[in-house]
């Protein structure tokens, strides 16, 4: 008779403790960030961001589905809102409207003579539907390589894309001429030197978001995202995705 109470309370408990495991998983399910994003570039910008999460996928606090990287189909703004709509998450068939964090990443690149770049009205489309979907938009005028220039030192005169381009090659081969020997206009849009770049820059991230947030300032509330060069919001996704890893 006794051993069958002892059995009794020994499953009796382990079922407490089950429920209260069940309990645990559940509250740290609630606390796991969920956010996707679509990137209007297939390297630099997916790349930063994917690493600058590496730590919360390391330490098992977000799962497969939790922080999505939306496949990249589209180059031009419009598109790459596209691209966060079609996006499904494997098993989970999770879309956008899943998650609690939404952006799109985007440059207004604007359109060059000899081809290439985005029409202001794409680009201010994507901005007016963006907001009608609640998705939040970190822009670039005029293209993503403007945060990795404010890394460095302030900057409030416009610059063209190629110019953006031509400067942060010079500080990154001033900062480590060995490692940055190939990088150039081209290599630059490549993964392994996406990686590079971020490793370079990221204990220089705080100096960028205070010079990101000088910049937005300075338009006051009359910016145009369209027309105001240079401006940028990345700093607004950087500092979601650094409290999230918090």
């Amino acid at each position: 008779m006794r051993r069958r109470k002892d059995k009794a309370a020994e499953q009796a408990l382990k079922k407490e403790q089950t429920k209260q495991d069940l309990k645990r998983k559940s509250a740290t399910k609630e606390k796991i960030p969920n956010i996707i994003i679509a990137c209007e570039d297939e390297a630099s910008a997916p790349t930063y961001f994917k690493m600058l999460v590496a730590q919360l996928k390391s330490s098992r606090k977000i799962t497969p589905d939790s922080f999505v990287i939306a496949n990249h189909t589209n180059t031009h703004p419009t598109g790459i809102l596209e691209d966060l709509k079609k996006h499904k998450c494997g098993f989970s068939r999770k879309t956008y409207k899943d998650f609690r964090h939404k952006w799109i990443v985007i440059d207004r690149d604007k359109e060059r003579i000899n081809g290439g770049g985005h029409s202001t009205e794409d680009f201010n489309n994507a901005l007016i539907q963006a907001r009608r979907l609640r998705v939040e938009v970190a822009y670039s005028n005029d293209a993503f390589e403007l945060w990795y220039l404010l890394h460095f030192h302030y900057v409030d005169s416009a610059i063209s894309r190629d110019n953006l381009l031509t400067k942060v090659i010079e500080k990154l081969k001033a900062c480590n001429a060995s490692k940055f020997v190939h990088l150039d206009k081209d290599t630059i849009k490549q993964t392994d030197y996406a990686k590079y770049i971020f490793e370079e820059l990221y204990t220089l991230q705080d100096t960028a978001v205070k010079n990101a947030k000088r910049l937005m300032d300075s338009y006051g509330e009359g910016h145009n995202p369209e027309s105001d060069n240079p401006s940028t919001t990345i700093h607004k996704l950087v500092e979601l995705l650094n409290s999230l890893c918090m």
